[in-house]
């Protein structure tokens, strides 16, 4: 049987958006592939300084705006200090970056991107 098309028709599962590859069939030579979703994208990896993100609310790519938070961790430091005698070194955790969280906001419009902690 002679197909009327001049391209194998797809099955009549296939959706524009619900196969990202066609295999071809073996008497095609040539591959065809959907769009690829924005799904795909690689992460962002967030560090403890500003770094280059994709802001989910406005959508652009610029260096974030990174504020830094006391965590559970700042606060048994500075605790531990406390027992050990060092009541002046208590506010040390509370200084110090590296204790804390790194928050990342954008820096054009200010929403949440994401936080890292060390």
């Amino acid at each position: 049987m002679e197909s009327k098309h001049a391209y194998p028709v797809p099955p009549p599962s296939y959706s524009e958006f619900g196969n990202p590859i066609l295999r071809p069939s073996p008497e095609t030579h040539f591959m065809t592939t959907a769009p690829i979703a924005s799904s795909t994208t690689v992460p962002n990896v967030l560090g403890s300084g500003p770094c280059m993100a994709t802001c989910p609310t406005c959508h652009s790519r610029q260096l974030t705006a990174v504020t830094f938070e006391p965590n559970s961790k700042t606060h048994l430091v500075a605790l531990l200090l406390c027992l050990l005698g060092c009541v002046c070194c208590c506010c040390i955790p509370y200084c110090a970056e590296s204790c804390q969280t790194a928050v990342h906001k954008c820096g054009r419009c200010g929403a949440y991107i994401g936080s890292y902690q060390n």
